[in-house]
């Protein structure tokens, strides 16, 4: 199979994004209540990583709340646009494969909970706190971590991509 490595990942990245969904919604009470502490290593009222219950109708941090449907479109249409421009987007490297099985896996999943979650909003649960900077990071999910992952892996090679192509010119100028 061409793309296996993009299947698999994203096939991983989805299942692993719904289950996760799942069991938190079936403690959403509690779980909004009196989220479940994971990392505790701060004498005070924060913790570092708890799970709690959220859901956002929104992109991240709640942008374009307002718009629902337009998240929804958005979503079906960059899915719709990796396929079909996977040859430009060169997903017959392995690499590449495996940033845009990220990618399309997370898409997936926040769609999978636009559309057939009700209501129609993405779950969140990971709540992460910065105490060097005494923030409290925005609550997410596996497929948002999915999403930054690839598109940060994706910036990555471009610049090593653009680097080496520039060092190549230079040596063919000489």
């Amino acid at each position: 199979m061409k793309y296996i490595r993009f299947w698999i990942l994203f096939c991983i990245v989805l299942i692993l994004d719904q289950w996760t969904k799942t069991v938190v919604v079936e403690d959403a009470e509690e779980l909004r209540s009196n989220p479940m502490v994971i990392i505790d290593l701060l004498e005070g009222p924060e913790n570092l990583l708890e799970f709690t219950y959220i859901t956002n109708p929104g992109a991240a941090w709640s942008m374009l709340s307002d718009y629902p449907e337009a998240l929804t479109v958005l979503a079906l249409t960059a899915l719709l646009a990796i396929f079909f421009f996977r040859k430009a987007l060169e997903l017959y490297k392995p690499l590449h494969q495996l940033v845009f099985g990220f990618i399309t896996g997370g898409v997936a999943g926040n769609l999978g909970d636009r559309l057939f979650r009700e209501p129609a909003e993405v779950v969140d649960f990971i709540d992460f706190f910065l105490p060097v900077i005494n923030y409290d990071y925005p609550v997410f999910n596996i497929a948002d971590s999915a999403i930054f992952i690839g598109a940060f892996s994706y910036m990555i090679i471009g610049i090593v991509d653009a680097k080496k192509e520039k060092e190549n010119n230079k040596i063919t100028e000489q």
